[in-house]
């Protein structure tokens, strides 16, 4: 039925015509609904309609570069760096670490070469194992100058002392 005919109804019944409201006839709500719940049902739908064609993109990026979400974090990640290659480090943001307590400081008789590998070694006393570089300050050993592995068995020149390993089996 048009606005037309409801109108003339309402003349000929003598009543004032219906609001608009009640003209339309928009769901079992309608009569219910005030205008803030239309505000929030239509943001709720146009919120469910979004989250739905981002999960779509989202799967299909996903399914031809499996590795892209991965690739785009490590981009706007800054690097880390050496402390013991670039000398520096954030004193404030370090993260706390065990403090390393020793009953008596390591003589250089007290280590042993471990291994030697891509001019690092790894040393070993009774109750620590290191990992140093050329460059690395070693307790009783002193700034460790030298990691050769040329002649056969792995050598650790130090400040106070030279390291020498056992000579390679094969």
């Amino acid at each position: 039925m048009s606005d037309m005919t409801a109108m003339e109804l309402d003349e000929a019944s003598g009543q004032a015509p219906r609001p608009l409201r009640e003209r339309l006839s928009l769901g079992p709500f309608s009569d219910e609904w005030t205008a803030a719940d239309w505000i929030v049902g239509s943001a709720s739908v146009l919120l469910a309609i979004a989250s739905a064609g981002f999960f779509g993109w989202s799967f299909v990026v996903s399914m031809k570069s499996p590795d892209y979400f991965q690739q785009a974090a490590l981009a706007n990640m800054p690097p880390k760096l050496d402390r013991i290659e670039t000398g520096s480090i954030d004193v404030e943001n370090a993260m706390p670490v065990p403090q390393i307590v020793r009953l008596s400081e390591p003589t250089p008789a007290d280590y042993q070469i471990v291994m030697v590998f891509n001019n690092e070694a790894l040393l070993a006393t009774r109750n620590e194992l290191m990992r140093v570089k050329v460059g690395s300050i070693v307790p009783g050993l002193g700034l460790v100058r030298t990691i050769d592995t040329e002649a056969g068995s792995p050598t650790v020149v130090a400040e106070n002392a030279t390291l020498h390993g056992a000579p390679a089996t094969r």
